[in-house]
């Protein structure tokens, strides 16, 4: 199975170049990153078709217009996931489950003021312990 994990950057950032693991706890880790919230929505719905084992998200600030014009969107698209998912975000206003409290919240949030690197690593392992416990096929 694989790990998807999804990293959305700001429109005109330098998308996230750190060296992330092949795989993660026996899993493929599969990267998408996304430079807006309708190129999210879209990972999003990929997701749902080739049906990670987990899903790590990345978010980016986000302005309140685009919360307003997408926000539906992506909340419907993250409620339709089908796998457990792990939220990673600068800070608590940058956060998918404030601006559209989904009905199935993150297995995780992590919210790491110290940069998306140390975010991603300790995202990484709460994913690589979450999935040495599953029972196969779970």
């Amino acid at each position: 199975m694989t790990i998807l994990m999804i990293r959305h950057t700001p429109p005109g950032a330098a998308p996230d170049a750190a060296p992330l693991p092949a795989r993660i706890a026996g899993h493929r880790l599969a990267c998408r990153d996304c430079d807006s919230l309708p190129a999210l929505v879209r990972c999003l719905q990929r997701a749902q078709r080739s049906r990670p084992a987990l899903v790590l998200i990345a978010t980016a600030a986000v302005d309140a217009p685009q919360w307003a014009r997408y926000g539906q969107a992506l909340r419907t698209a993250l409620e339709a996931l089908p796998a457990p998912y792990i939220e990673m975000a600068a800070n608590d206003d940058d956060a998918l489950d404030e601006h559209l409290h989904p009905q199935h919240a993150p297995t995780a949030r992590v919210v790491c003021s110290s940069g998306r690197a140390d975010a991603c690593r300790l995202s990484l392992a709460i994913a690589a312990r979450r999935l040495q416990t599953l029972p196969e096929g779970a």
